[in-house]
């Protein structure tokens, strides 16, 4: 048993050391790129960047709480060994998030861009650059969205050096795609460029977590399952942290909002 204990403590230690390690480097990485990006975009459209794209994000307290009962069961079935059932329970789990992403891509192309459009403070000669960013983050947080299930399932196996270098490629490629905006030709706009190349980064590693999940965890081959009983678990799961999570992402981005609509994108 004390043999077993003592893997089990290098094992936490050594994820908690990785996981610090893609932390760190994040952070250190984003203070430097948010500086870039500023004088790249200007402070007229790093303020509408910021503001869309935290809007966009407040829709994330529909699916922020879900995304830690899918872990959850997914750590749980893989306890119990039952690969079917895990099989199962990544099914219906991936049909919930895509079914969430349309909900969330449906509110946002609609009440969205009407709240865009007739109550954010946007310059009138950047309200078209404005409205691009809403689209592409949109398509960039579906794309979030759908990843969730291949995260929880990476975390659930354990397999933390990988998600943190998958999560170290992420910020690197973000440092490279703000670094190149100052190299486009006459003529491109910056803000839509980022948009789009933003969501092109999401696209690439969405792939990587879909072919390193589908080569190494049989169950990440998804069927057409879904389950009630086990929908209405995770959402009972859910709830319970759905107020934490709601009111980080209203602390968070809610205030640019309201700094928004009453000052402008400055």
């Amino acid at each position: 048993m004390s043999i077993v204990q003592s893997e089990n403590t290098k094992r936490i230690a050594k994820n908690t050391l990785i996981l610090y390690v893609r932390m760190l480097f994040s952070m250190l990485v984003s203070l430097y790129t948010s500086r870039v990006i500023l004088n790249t975009l200007g402070v007229e459209d790093y303020g509408i960047q910021n503001v869309v794209g935290g809007f966009v994000g407040m829709f994330s307290l529909i699916t922020g709480s879900l995304s830690a009962a899918i872990s959850r069961c997914l750590t749980f079935e893989l306890g119990t060994g039952n690969r079917t059932r895990l099989s199962q329970v990544f099914s219906t789990s991936l049909v919930v998030q895509l079914a969430l992403a349309a909900v969330v891509v449906l509110l946002l192309e609609t009440v969205g861009v009407w709240f865009l459009n007739t109550k954010m403070v946007i310059p009138h000669n950047r309200l078209f650059a404005a409205n691009c960013l809403l689209h592409f983050s949109t398509l960039s947080f579906a794309v979030g969205l759908m990843s969730l299930p291949y995260n929880a399932s990476i975390i659930s196996h354990e397999r933390m050096d990988v998600f943190a270098y998958i999560g170290i490629g992420e910020v690197l490629v973000r440092l490279l795609i703000v670094c190149s905006l100052a190299y486009l030709p006459v003529g491109f706009d910056k803000l839509i460029s980022f948009a789009v190349m933003t969501l092109v980064s999401g696209l690439t590693f969405q792939f990587i977590y879909w072919c390193f999940c589908r080569t190494h965890f049989p169950e990440c081959r998804f069927r057409l399952h879904f389950e009630n009983s086990l929908l209405r678990q995770m959402l009972g799961f859910a709830g319970w942290n759905f107020i934490g999570a709601s009111s980080a992402v209203l602390r968070d981005q809610g205030g640019n909002l309201i700094l928004n609509l009453f000052f402008g994108p400055v």
